[in-house]
C-alpha cells in the first residue's frame, strides 16, 4: 500500500475565461506572484499549450519569485508548466519548453538547494507511450543540461492531462500501466504521480452530463490505485466557473467539493480571479485548503456499468444536436474577445481539437446504446473552437450548452435503463445536476436562440428544455440587463463576419462590447 503523498491544493492557471481582463504574456510573470501573494495559491501553471507563451517565461517566473518575494520556488510555491504535446501540437516546441524548465532549475539551484520545477503537464494524453516518450524527452534534456551546464537536476515528472470522455473511462488503466511501465523504462517506479483530469473538453465533445460522469468515473478509478500500488497518486481537477466547465465558484463550492470527492488539487482559472467579486477567489482557496483531499466515491461493478451506459445515452443525444450547430458556434466564437495571447487555431504553428476516438467508450456500452452513440458522431471533424469560446458562444445566444440533449437523454435513460438508474443518476452519480441547470436557466432564452438555429434543430432543443422544466420546475429567466443584451444579437452579424465579408469596424466593436458585457454579467467569458 502506498504512503500518503501530499500535493499542492490550488493551481492558478492562465485559462482565458475572464470576461473583464485581457492579460498579455508580458504580464503573466507578475500574475504568478499575484497568484501566491494575493490569492494564496500554492501552485502556478505557465501554459504553453496552444499559447504564444515565450519559452523563457519559466525562467522569468522563478527569477521573479526569488528576487521579489520570500517564497522559495519548489518549496513554498510550485511552478508546474503545461508543455505542448509532441503528438498533437509540435515536438520542437515541447523540447524548447523542457529546455526552459532546465534553465529555470539551473537558476534556482544557484540561489538555494531547492529545485524550482519538479513536474510538468502533458496535454491531450491518450496512450502510455505518449507519457513515457515525453518523460524520456525530459530525461534527455536533463542529461544535456548536466553535460553542458553542470546542472544536477532531478528529472521533473510528467503529469498526464486526460481530457476526453473515452480516455477518462480508461484513466485508471492508463495511470496504472504507466506506473508499472515506468520502472521498466526508467529503472524505478515514481514515488508519487499526479494525473490531471479536464472537465471542459470532454463536455465539448459529449455534453455536460456525460462529461461529469466520465470525470467521476476516472476519479474513483485512480483513487483505487492508492491501495493497489506503492506509488501515491494524486488528482488535479481542471474546472471553470460555469457548470458546463465544472461550476467551480464560491457560491457552488459545497456542491463542487461533494460532487468531485477524491481530487487533491483544483484549478483557479482567470474568471474566478478577475470577473467575480473581490475576495471570492481567496475564500475559495481557503476552503480548498480545508476540504482537499476527501475520500473518493466508490462504485460497484454494476454501478460502473450503469454509469457507462448513461454516458453513452447522454453523449449520443448531445452529439446529434452539436453537429447541426457547429457552423453557428464557430462563427459566434470568432466574435468573442481573445483574452490571452494564443497561437493560431489551425496550421503548423497551432492546433485544433479533433473528434475523439470513441471505440473505447462504445465497447463498454450495452450494444444498442453503443450503436446509437456511434451513429451520433459526426462523419468528419467539426473543428470546433476551444471550450471557453464554445461555451461563451452558446451562452451568448441564449442557449447554455448544459441543456443540449439533456432532457431527451433523461427520458431515454428511464426507458432503456429503468427508473432506478435515473434515480441513482440524480441522487448518487450527479446530485448537483438540478443545481447546475437552475443556474444555467438564468441565461436561457429560446426566442433569441431560435434566430440562430434551424427549425428542426430548435425543435429538439425545445423538447430538451420542456422535459427539464417539467421535471425540475426550472423557472429562472435572464435578468433584464442580460435579456436586453441578448436581444441585440442578430443572425445578420454572423453573415457579416463570415470569411470573405468584412464587418464594419464600428459594428465589430459594438458586437465585441455586447458579448463582453454579457460575459461580465455571467462572470465568465465561457
Amino acid at each position: 500500500m502506498s504512503r500518503k503523498a501530499t500535493y499542492p491544493k490550488v493551481m492558478c492557471t492562465q485559462h482565458p475565461d475572464s470576461a473583464s481582463k485581457y492579460i498579455s504574456t508580458q504580464e503573466e510573470p507578475g500574475e504568478a506572484i499575484e497568484a501566491a501573494v494575493v490569492f494564496g495559491c500554492d501552485e502556478y501553471m505557465p501554459d504553453y499549450e496552444g499559447k504564444a507563451t515565450p519559452y523563457h517565461q519559466n525562467v522569468q517566473i522563478v527569477s521573479k519569485f526569488i528576487e521579489e518575494t520570500d517564497l522559495i520556488p519548489g518549496k513554498d510555491i510550485f511552478i508546474t508548466p503545461r508543455a505542448p504535446s509532441a503528438v498533437q501540437e509540435n515536438r520542437f516546441r515541447q523540447l524548447m519548453v523542457m529546455m526552459s524548465i532546465a534553465e529555470a532549475n539551473y537558476g534556482a539551484l544557484e540561489y538555494s538547494d531547492v529545485q524550482a520545477i519538479n513536474e510538468f503537464v502533458h496535454p491531450m494524453t491518450g496512450t502510455v507511450k505518449e507519457i513515457l516518450d515525453a518523460q524520456q524527452h525530459m530525461v534527455d534534456v536533463g542529461e544535456l543540461a548536466k553535460k553542458e551546464f553542470g546542472v544536477a537536476m532531478d528529472v521533473p515528472r510528467i503529469i498526464p492531462l486526460i481530457e476526453d470522455a473515452p480516455a477518462l473511462l480508461h484513466a485508471k488503466e492508463l495511470t496504472k500501466n504507466t506506473i508499472l511501465s515506468w520502472e521498466e523504462r526508467f529503472g524505478a517506479s515514481p514515488e508519487k504521480f499526479r494525473v490531471f483530469l479536464g472537465k471542459s473538453d470532454s463536455a465539448l465533445s459529449f455534453g455536460h452530463v456525460a462529461s461529469t460522469l466520465s470525470c467521476k468515473y476516472a476519479i474513483s478509478g485512480i483513487s483505487e490505485l492508492n491501495s493497489e500500488l506503492d506509488t501515491g497518486t494524486g488528482i488535479i481537477f481542471g474546472a471553470g466557473t460555469l457548470p458546463f466547465r465544472g461550476h467551480l465558484n464560491l457560491k457552488n463550492a459545497e456542491n463542487f467539493f461533494r460532487e468531485y470527492r477524491g481530487i487533491g488539487t483544483i484549478t483557479l482559472q482567470s474568471a474566478i480571479r478577475y470577473s467575480h467579486e473581490k475576495g471570492e477567489a481567496q475564500s475559495l482557496v481557503r476552503l480548498a485548503e480545508k476540504r482537499l483531499p476527501e475520500s473518493a466515491d466508490t462504485y460497484s461493478s454494476e454501478e460502473k456499468e450503469e454509469i457507462v451506459n448513461l454516458i453513452g445515452i447522454f453523449g449520443a443525444k448531445y452529439s446529434r444536436i452539436i453537429r447541426e450547430l457547429s457552423s453557428t458556434i464557430n462563427q459566434l466564437a470568432g466574435l468573442l474577445p481573445q483574452q490571452r495571447d494564443r497561437l493560431m487555431h489551425k496550421g503548423s504553428g497551432g492546433y485544433s481539437r479533433n473528434t475523439p476516438d470513441i471505440s473505447g467508450l462504445v465497447s463498454l456500452c450495452r450494444s444498442d446504446i453503443g450503436k446509437e452513440l456511434k451513429a451520433s458522431m459526426p462523419a468528419e471533424d467539426l473543428n470546433l473552437p476551444r471550450a471557453i469560446k464554445f461555451t461563451g458562444a452558446l451562452y451568448s445566444i441564449g442557449l447554455p450548452p448544459e441543456f443540449i440533449g439533456t432532457g431527451t437523454a433523461l427520458e431515454e435513460a428511464r426507458e432503456k435503463l429503468g427508473d432506478d438508474a435515473c434515480e441513482k443518476l440524480l441522487e448518487k452519480y450527479f446530485p448537483s445536476l438540478v443545481s447546475d441547470l437552475s443556474f444555467a436557466s438564468g441565461y436561457l432564452d429560446l426566442n433569441v436562440a431560435s434566430r440562430f438555429i434551424s427549425e428542426p434543430c430548435m425543435k429538439e432543443v425545445r423538447k430538451d428544455v420542456k422535459v427539464l422544466r417539467d421535471m425540475f420546475s426550472l423557472k429562472a429567466q435572464p435578468e433584464p440587463s442580460y435579456r436586453i443584451l441578448l436581444e441585440m444579437m442578430q443572425p445578420d452579424l454572423l453573415q457579416a463576419g463570415k470569411d470573405g465579408n468584412c464587418m464594419d469596424e464600428e459594428v465589430s466593436q459594438l458586437v465585441c462590447s455586447t458579448l463582453t458585457k454579457m460575459g461580465k454579467i455571467r462572470k465568465a467569458l465561457g
